[in-house]
Formats: C-alpha cells, structure tokens, sequence
C-alpha cells in the first residue's frame, strides 16, 4: 500500500499545481482536459493524512466512475479513482479522496 502513496504526487505537490489543466482518459480513447480546482484537506496528524482533490471538466464529459489516467506537465502520469460529485452550468466535477496513513515514527 505504501508502494501505492509514495508514486502519488503529495498533498503539497498538488496544491502547488492547483487551477492547472491535467489530461484524463477512462481508457475508452477519449481524452479530455481536467483542470484542479481544489485541495482541501481533511485531517493532518501524526497518524493519517486526508484530503479531496476536486477536478473540473467540461460539463459534456460522461459522469461515470473509475479509474483515470490523468497527465500534468510538472506531475506526470498517475491513475486515480475519480467519482462525478455534481454537475452545473460551469462544469462536470469530480472528486479524488486520499487517506494515507503515516508510517510510525514519521
């Protein structure tokens, strides 16, 4: 599981690319820009560390579940479950949610 996290970009990598542009595909062959608009964190102790990432697209994009391969320019490549939480005017978002639990002593 640690193997999992360490591959991820952290909770500061990602805030330091917040309202940047990331390319995702469910990998059906449609590839579609998401952009970050948010992370907010949840809880930060000596145990755990939580937050959400909340992502914009295109309200026209499907609203399905999984797993998507996102690019960014700085981050690379990496695969996130990402779940459509709702839909407007300005978009279709989706939500990413991170727990990771701290190793003893870290």
């Amino acid at each position: 599981m640690s193997e999992i996290a360490i591959q991820l970009p952290s909770k500061s990598e990602f805030l330091a690319v917040n309202n940047s542009i990331f390319t995702a595909s469910n990998g059906e062959g449609k590839d579609f820009e998401i952009c970050l608009v948010s992370v907010e964190e949840i809880v930060s102790n000596d145990f755990q560390e939580n937050f959400t990432l909340l992502f914009r697209a295109e309200p026209d994009v499907g609203t399905q579940q999984g797993i998507y391969v996102l690019k960014h320019e700085e981050l690379g490549e990496m695969d996130l479950f990402l779940v459509p939480i709702k839909k407007d005017e300005t978009g279709l978002y989706f939500e990413a949610v991170f727990n990771l639990i701290k190793a003893a002593g870290a």
